[in-house]
């Protein structure tokens, strides 16, 4: 009796694994998925890098001790002004010093050099007459090497007085750029503020740029012209376009804005050229992306790729049943993800209930 319900047991199992079984393959019939094959798209590569909004062009006037000091600032905060405006003045003593003794220097050796040239027209006709007189000769000679080193004297004075010119009309300084003037600080333009302070700002508001900094790998792919798209934490729903406009040959010996970098790495400048117009200040912080390379490529929804391990894969419907296939990925954005290698353009890819579906599973399409 006992053996019988043993076996009635046994039997009650088997039937129970082979209904489970039975549900489990029914189930897996019924999981439906949706399809789509590879799909044309155009994807970006970017670079993104911090960046901060400048003005394009802009001169800031110093004291310069060694010019004496400033006798007049000819402009005031918020005069416009073109490039060659004459914005402030030195007065050197020392200079208007040696200027009066060159052009004593100068009167002196004019007049020696006339002295002597008349005693060489003297000496000439006397000689003239005594040809054969050796004193003469001898004096002639001498008076001869006189007036050419008075002429010497002539010339060097004359160069002194160039000099001093030159060295004059830089006691007026003139700007570089044409723009606005932003500030005047009157107390830098004496000895004792210090030099960091700048008397004179000039710049253009009208005028902004974005700079920044890449590293070194960076360089090798960034080039000048290149698009870039401006976005800023202060202006969240905001974007602007513009082109990279300079990449500096030389890297910079410090990293801007507080980034830290490694000791062996290596910062170069970047400008950008907007084309929009951009209503924020100058020094607003700015967010760089730069569009380093852009193609029209094979592309599914990120969902539809899997990964394990090292692998990524997706699942094609091959004769109604799901069919594992690796794949090279490329390129990826918020939605698509390029596929290099693995599919042609007529396989029809799964793209919904991934996660659920195993190699060779049954499946249904909607």
């Amino acid at each position: 009796m006992k053996k019988k319900w043993i076996i009635i047991g046994v039997i009650g199992i088997i039937v129970l694994f082979v209904g489970i079984n039975i549900w489990q393959q029914s189930s897996k019939k019924n999981i439906e998925v949706n399809t789509q094959k590879l799909e044309k798209t155009t994807m970006s590569e970017t670079v993104m890098t911090p960046g901060n909004l400048t003005l394009e062009q802009e001169q800031y006037i110093y004291y310069q001790p060694e010019k004496g000091d400033v006798d007049e600032i000819l402009v005031a905060e918020g005069d416009t002004i073109s490039e060659g405006d004459e914005l402030l003045r030195y007065e050197n003593k020392q200079l208007d010093l040696d200027k009066q003794q060159n052009e004593l220097q100068i009167r002196s050796a004019y007049l020696e050099l006339d002295k002597l040239r008349k005693e060489h027209e003297e000496i000439d006709k006397e000689v003239d007459k005594d040809p054969d007189n050796e004193m003469l000769k001898e004096e002639h000679d001498q008076i001869k090497l006189q007036q050419q080193l008075a002429s010497i004297e002539v010339e060097q004075a004359n160069l002194q007085k160039e000099s001093i010119e030159a060295e004059e009309a830089s006691l007026v300084v003139k700007a570089d750029v044409g723009g606005t003037i932003l500030s005047v600080n009157e107390k830098a333009s004496s000895a004792g503020e210090a030099s960091e302070q700048s008397i004179i700002r000039i710049g253009s508001l009208d005028k902004v740029v974005v700079e920044g900094t890449i590293s070194e790998y960076e360089t090798l792919d960034i080039e000048e012209g290149q698009k870039v798209t401006l976005t800023s934490d202060a202006v969240p729903d905001e974007e602007w376009e513009g082109k990279v406009s300079f990449i500096g040959d030389l890297p910079e010996e410090d990293s801007p804005m507080g980034m830290e970098v490694d000791d062996a790495s290596v910062l170069y400048p970047i400008r950008i050229t907007l084309e929009d117009d951009v209503e924020l200040k100058p020094g607003f912080n700015m967010l760089i992306e730069i569009v380093t390379n852009e193609a029209e490529v094979d592309t599914v929804p990120i969902a539809a790729v899997q990964q394990e391990d090292d692998d990524n894969y997706v699942y094609v419907v091959e004769e109604g049943k799901a069919k594992r296939v690796d794949v090279k990925i490329g390129a990826v954005d918020t939605e698509k993800m390029e596929i290099k290698e693995g599919i042609d353009a007529d396989d029809d890819v799964i793209v919904t209930n991934v996660t659920d579906i195993t190699p060779g599973m049954e499946v249904s399409v909607k």
